[in-house]
């Protein structure tokens, strides 16, 4: 049983751009939140890093196309995208609000998950020695703030258990207040959340799934 639900939406976005016949220009924007090892911690000198670029860079070469990436916070990611300022933007999952006003990778008029570059879980994070559980569906102790990354899906499922949220904006924002106990935990995704602990040695720990 998962802590919190997988990342089961497609995790590339397009809007409809026309393509130039002779010169193909897109223009894609990116959280810049690390989830190694797809999306990898920004290193200005070398350009975006990780297996997801890699992955349509090479697509983008078979069929003619030259990229050029944006990085930038995930609310100004979407905001631009429904705007129509970049023609698309990398590893953002499915939800029913997102696909009203932007276009998922679809065959036969359903979601295609071949088209998927990840498939990714959600899980807490809680500061190592505290007395924090979560049985799937309720958190203890009740009423405790859990943070979370402002405009990812994660938010649904969460309000949906009518949890106490605080958005924040990333990780390492999100640890510190965990670590000083004004949250009593953290949801993100697991390769976002290990790779973000691992700088702090000792104070962090996943909550395990509960037992089925």
């Amino acid at each position: 049983m998962a802590i919190l639900p997988r990342l089961g939406g497609l995790c590339l976005l397009l809007l409809s751009s026309p393509l130039l016949a002779q010169e193909c220009w897109l223009t894609i924007a990116y959280n810049d939140e690390p989830i190694p090892p797809y999306i990898e911690r920004n290193v200005p000198s070398a350009g975006p890093q990780g297996e997801s670029f890699a992955l349509v860079d090479l697509a983008a070469h078979q069929i003619g196309c030259q990229i050029h990436w944006q990085r930038l916070p995930t609310l100004r990611v979407l905001r631009d995208l429904t705007q129509g300022s970049v023609d698309a933007a990398l590893f953002y999952s499915w939800t029913p609000a997102r696909d009203q006003v932007l276009r998922y990778p679809r065959q036969q008029g359903k979601l295609d998950p071949s088209r998927r570059l990840a498939r990714l879980n959600y899980v807490l994070y809680r500061k190592l020695g505290t007395a924090v559980s979560w049985d799937g569906e309720q958190l203890w102790p009740a009423h405790c703030r859990v943070g979370y990354n402002a405009g990812w899906s994660i938010s649904l499922y969460l309000e949906e258990r009518q949890l106490n949220l605080h958005p924040g904006d990333g990780a390492m924002q999100l640890l510190r207040l965990v670590h000083k106990e004004r949250l009593c935990a953290y949801a993100t995704l697991d390769a976002a959340g290990d790779a973000a602990i691992a700088a702090w040695p000792g104070q962090f720990e996943k909550m395990q799934p509960p037992p089925c």
